[in-house]
């Protein structure tokens, strides 16, 4: 991945299957697929990553030690549904605490890009 990006940049994006229907649809029930002939996918968001050098060591620790990743990481109307999802934040918060606990570093929630090193 450092190498790739060292000479490229990439471009995602991403789609989601809205709720249309809650008895065809259900959000507690995980073992329902939902049809996409009911809901397609619509494209909601682009995610561009520039070339860019990837990695150093600052940047390892800083993204292995330090960062957390969290799906509640977003504002509410985003935030995910239903009782896997639920367990999920419960086990990602947890491992996350430990985590830290052991590499004695902090818990810190970057607030803009230019926190990360280099």
């Amino acid at each position: 991945m450092v190498a790739f990006f060292q000479e490229n940049s990439a471009e995602y994006e991403l789609s989601a299957q809205l709720c249309t229907n809650l008895e065809t649809m259900p959000i507690e029930d995980a073992s329902v697929r939902w049809s996409e002939e009911e809901s397609p996918y619509q494209a909601i968001a682009k995610i561009t990553i520039p070339q860019q050098q990837a990695s150093s060591p600052a940047r390892r620790v800083y993204g292995d030690e330090v960062l957390s990743f969290s799906a509640w990481h977003c504002i509410p109307e985003h935030r995910p549904l239903g009782a896997i999802q639920r367990v999920r934040r419960s086990a990602y918060d947890l491992s996350s605490q430990y985590r830290h606990e052991m590499n004695q570093q902090p818990r810190v929630e970057p607030g803009t890009i230019d926190e990360m090193p280099d």
